[in-house]
């Protein structure tokens, strides 16, 4: 069965949802099940993911993220099964895998979507046996946590075409979950907008509001990259308004960044609150504030703050 569970960000860490969705929430957090959440990228389904685990009677044991997809092949074995000392050059100490790390909380395996056949047959393995070996031993582990998937592949085309394995779709799929892109549920982007407007507020211990045209223009927008591009653009128009409320002109869309508008200049302190909100991840800053990273190595060294960058690493 397939749930359709719409789901909006509470402070963009927590999954906000109504009463019967809560429910049903809770009935399968508690039931033990694989779980496999489905939806187009930056719907929430890491959120969600986390949701269940926090409703589940394992809220208190360990939860572990694992994106498939940032996993290169040949590490991804040694990454979440561990290894033995020896076992490979660079192996000078035995390590622990994600899935031992995991114990008897819960495991997140995000994009399974991208995995290999050869690694689908590992993860199919793993969800059969409950049990893992280390590279480089003969112990078998056990495996306690309990497991929930995410993809934002059809994955009935891809087990038609062959790309993924039957076997492990059904196995993956005792319960699913559907987020439905975030066009499909425009009404849940004010209090959206809301909630990330007061995290920011927060963090910067400003007080900002959003203007009814502005948020016109985000009700008009279909948003393809869903609720995380939703939360790129008020954190940008965040940094770029000068007053006190975040007006229609300071929303700037991913398809108005080549505009002129995107040769606003920016003052030093807009250029630390992107770098803050980014973590000083040059990249994502200048992704932020709309430039490219040569113009933002520029801008930086033009306020000085290259060696503050230097000093945060």
């Amino acid at each position: 069965m397939i749930y359709y569970a719409p789901v909006s960000a509470r402070n963009m860490g927590q999954v906000s949802i109504s009463k019967h969705q809560t429910e049903i929430i809770s009935k399968v957090a508690n039931c033990g099940k694989n779980v496999l959440i489905l939806g187009e990228t930056g719907t929430g389904k890491d959120f969600m993911a986390k949701r269940i685990h926090e409703m589940s009677e394992k809220k208190d044991k360990p939860f572990v993220a694992i994106n498939c997809a940032s996993i290169p092949e040949e590490l991804f074995e040694a990454e979440l099964f561990g290894y033995a000392r020896g076992s490979f050059t660079g192996a000078i100490k035995e390590k622990q895998g994600l899935f031992e790390i995991a114990k008897d909380g819960t495991i997140f395996l995000d994009e399974i979507g991208e995995l290999s056949s050869y690694l689908q047959a590992k993860i199919l393995r793993v969800i059969e046996e409950r049990e893992i070996r280390r590279v480089g031993e003969i112990v078998q582990r056990k495996v306690l946590a309990r497991f929930i998937f995410a993809t934002n592949k059809e994955l009935h085309e891809e087990v038609r075409q062959g790309r993924f394995r039957k076997d492990l779709y059904f196995r993956i799929s005792v319960v699913k979950f559907y987020l439905p892109p975030l066009r499909e549920r425009k009404e849940q982007i004010p209090s959206l907008v809301c909630q990330i407007l007061e995290r920011e507020n927060m963090k910067q211990r400003a007080k900002k509001e959003i203007s009814s045209l502005a948020l016109k223009k985000l009700m008009s927008y279909d948003f393809p990259g869903n609720i995380r591009e939703l939360e790129n653009i008020l954190e940008r128009a965040y940094i770029f308004s000068k007053k006190s409320r975040i007006t229609a002109l300071d929303i700037r869309l991913d398809s108005e960044l080549g505009r002129s508008k995107r040769n606003i200049p920016l003052t030093s302190e807009q250029l630390i609150m992107a770098l803050e909100n980014c973590r000083w991840n040059k990249t994502k800053t200048a992704m932020k504030v709309g430039r490219s990273r040569r113009q933002l190595y520029r801008l930086l060294k033009k306020h000085n703050l290259a060696d503050c960058i230097r000093k945060k690493y």
